[in-house]
């Protein structure tokens, strides 16, 4: 029966992470089990990105920070004295992470964080484990991005930094 979680961490480098619950038990998932849900609403290109159909929207993104999934746990628990979280056998995205676009407000390659103002006007944490291509955003720039939730704050994930 499936456990209803949110995503509390994950490396996209790795290819896993963990979900949690709402009394703080979490889980280790691999990206092999998860399960990104039915069909993927096609979005094509923010209004700045002279590339239409850019695969960036066209596929549906990986684990969200923060975003609603539903567990199925291994059948074979592991043994709780090894210090391990229990591993997930499958994790099911509930539904579809908000696409936003943004510009970049601020972003220090040195310290590798910054911060996006979404088109809905809130600010949103910039990681620069978060930013795809290994581009570095310059302030003024627009990106497009998965709206996450990380420490009950707005984190930008999964960013394209559009040309």
């Amino acid at each position: 029966m499936p456990v209803r979680m949110r995503v509390h961490k994950y490396i996209p480098e790795r290819l896993f992470g963990f979900v949690i619950d709402d009394s703080g038990h979490e889980a280790f998932f691999h990206l092999g089990v998860f399960d990104p849900g039915a069909v993927w609403a096609s979005h094509t290109h923010c209004e700045t990105c002279p590339h239409r159909g850019c695969p960036w929207s066209a596929m549906p993104p990986p684990p969200i920070l923060g975003e609603e999934v539903d567990v199925e746990m291994d059948p074979h628990p592991t043994d709780k004295s090894s210090g391990r979280a229990p591993r997930a056998a499958r994790v099911t995205r509930r539904v579809g992470p908000p696409v936003m676009t943004g510009i970049v407000e601020t972003f220090d390659p040195q310290r590798g964080y910054g911060f996006i103002k979404g088109e809905d006007g809130s600010s949103y944490h910039l990681h620069a484990s978060e930013i795809l291509d290994g581009r570095i955003p310059r302030q003024g720039q627009g990106v497009m991005f998965f709206a996450g939730v990380r420490q009950d704050r707005p984190r930008a994930c999964h960013v394209k930094v559009c040309p």
